[in-house]
């Protein structure tokens, strides 16, 4: 009997042409690897199953949520299993009393919000993708509006984790405040399935802002657009946006340097509107809901203009203090290494991207140099490589750069000590080399 056919009889899986092309790759332009097979488990105790036989027989295990993330991150490059959790997608509870939700990893955020519609409550993070919240916690998704509510860590309260053994750890609780033990809850969210798979989530809820003025603010330059975005921060904002020119242009805008915000107290938005007028702006109106999904639409329409060109997405986050400074930097690069990127990022806490479309090996070279260029240039001013998006495949070769030798091997302990084998989503998030995870196991 094959290792496949003993996986089925743990756990419905998939070995059509389809189905292993589909999770191949994610919407990023990293090449795809067919998994051996698809796992379909519908419970908890099936993932333990799956991860304590995989661990035995040496197999690569890569969880797979949506396929919405750009870093490679659920790519099995190792082949094995890819651990799809799509079936896991129940809401269990809802206690708004508690203000949280019980949640299997499976469960897209978006289909968490429509359950909460009309109630007042909402899960914060809002993305671009449509995608899951065990892949948002394992990715530390944070998106737009960030700036107000955080990254997607600051609402996990509590986790259930397979672990490679085949326990089922639970991390946490219920409680809004937890001050006993080491967090392991924040130790998982971040990690990119490689010391665990999520298998179940409390969130916490925030409540609906009873007021959303949306400002958008047309500019001559990049600088007066970001000279009006300190003032702005004191504000009541939900979002604070800046989009360049060549981005709006092709969304069929006004080709024109951009601020879209959002702000949560009546009255903020006109005081906004005052701001920019006085900093410059050409143009200022209220907004509404339809550019805010073009907003979170970046990404596809990015593809949707460039028609059979696979796309680079960087990820650099700042220093507040120091965003405009990267901003002229990757615009002067682009400039100087004739290319096409399309600049927008979160102003609000500095996060910076930059989509990069390209067609040919010679075109891969001088995106991938420009992406090193870019992250030693937020390394020098005191930023990450990745503010959202996480590792994945695309970011590992930094974060010795960041971190540090010592950091690092600290990480690869951690890693050990989980994963002592490296079946769990193998070269990802650590460099290459040294252990599991790396490119040797």
């Amino acid at each position: 009997m094959s290792w496949v056919e003993e996986l089925a009889s743990l756990v419905t899986i998939e070995r059509s042409a389809t189905v292993r092309e589909l999770h191949s790759r994610d919407v990023s332009g990293h090449a795809g690897v067919w998994p051996d097979a698809v796992a379909l488990p519908e419970n908890a105790q099936q993932v333990a199953n799956v991860l304590a036989w995989a661990n035995q027989r040496h197999i690569p295990v890569t969880p797979w949520g949506a396929g919405t993330s750009v870093e490679g991150n659920p790519i099995p490059i190792r082949q094995g299993i890819s651990l799809s959790l799509e079936r896991m997608n129940r809401i269990k509870e809802i206690s708004l009393p508690d203000r949280l939700a019980v949640v299997e990893a499976g469960t897209k955020y978006r289909t968490l919000n429509q359950q909460l519609a009309r109630s007042g409550w909402q899960f914060a993070v809002e993305i671009g993708g449509d995608a899951t919240l065990g892949g948002m916690i394992a990715n530390n998704a944070a998106g737009p509006k960030a700036v107000k509510y955080g990254s997607t860590r600051a609402h996990i309260l509590g986790l259930e984790v397979a672990l490679t053994d085949g326990r089922l750890l639970r991390t946490g609780g219920r409680s809004a405040k937890q001050s006993c033990g080491y967090n392991l809850t924040q130790l998982f969210a971040g990690s990119e399935g490689t010391l665990g798979v999520i298998t179940e989530a409390i969130v916490r809820l925030t409540a609906e802002p009873a007021v959303r003025e949306v400002v958008l603010a047309r500019f001559g330059s990049v600088r007066e657009a970001l000279g009006c975005v300190a003032a702005m921060r004191g504000l009541d904002a939900g979002a604070i946006e800046f989009l360049d020119h060549a981005y709006m242009g092709f969304l069929g805008e006004i080709a024109a340097d951009t601020l879209f915000c959002e702000f949560h107290t009546a009255g903020h938005g006109a005081v906004a509107e005052t701001i920019c007028r006085a900093g410059g702006a050409v143009s200022v109106e209220r907004a509404g809901a339809e550019l805010w999904a073009a907003r979170l639409r970046a990404y596809t329409a990015s593809q949707e203009a460039n028609p059979g060109a696979r796309l680079l997405t960087t990820d650099t986050a700042v220093p507040v203090g120091a965003f405009a400074e990267m901003v002229a930097f990757l615009q002067s690069e682009l400039a100087g290494r004739r290319l096409t990127g399309y600049l927008l990022g979160h102003a609000g806490d500095g996060n910076l991207h930059v989509i990069l479309p390209w067609r040919s090996a010679e075109e891969w070279e001088a995106v991938a140099a420009f992406q090193r260029a870019a992250v030693q240039k937020s390394l020098e001013l005191g930023g990450t490589a990745s503010g959202e998006h996480g590792v994945g495949l695309g970011k590992r070769q930094f974060l010795e750069a960041e971190h540090g030798a010592e950091a690092v091997g600290v990480m690869r302990g951690i890693k050990a000590l989980f994963d002592p084998r490296g079946i769990l989503n193998p070269g990802k998030v650590l460099p290459e080399g040294g252990g599991p995870g790396g490119s040797e196991e």
